[in-house]
């Protein structure tokens, strides 16, 4: 099995990170703003990247300038707000297109 190289991996944030900001309407460069949708886009961008593309906490953290703790919190809020059905669905597309994308492009 090949190891994967760190461009792979930078390619893979940058995947996670703009199927975030678009599902949001946002922007890439928008990601790093502060405010409500921004950081929701950002959460759910952190979400796809630990669960869809099995990244680890520091790798993740990194790639989006965060610490691994906000990443664990991240993920957390994602997983609460998928109570919600609608948002459920959403993210389930999310994931599929991430992993789907990450297929193709190794």
């Amino acid at each position: 099995m090949a190891e994967v190289t760190a461009n792979e991996r930078k390619g893979e944030i940058g995947l996670a990170q703009a199927v975030a900001a678009h599902a949001f309407g946002l922007a890439l460069p928008d990601l790093q703003a502060r405010n409500r949708k921004s950081d929701r886009a950002r959460q759910l961008g952190m979400y796809l990247a630990r669960m869809s593309l099995k990244l680890g906490l520091r790798e993740t953290a990194r790639g989006f300038g965060r610490n691994h703790r906000a990443v664990v919190q991240a993920c957390q809020r994602i997983e609460d707000a998928r109570e919600d059905p609608a948002f459920d669905r959403t993210v389930e597309w999310l994931e599929m297109l991430v992993r789907r994308a990450a297929r193709g492009a190794a």
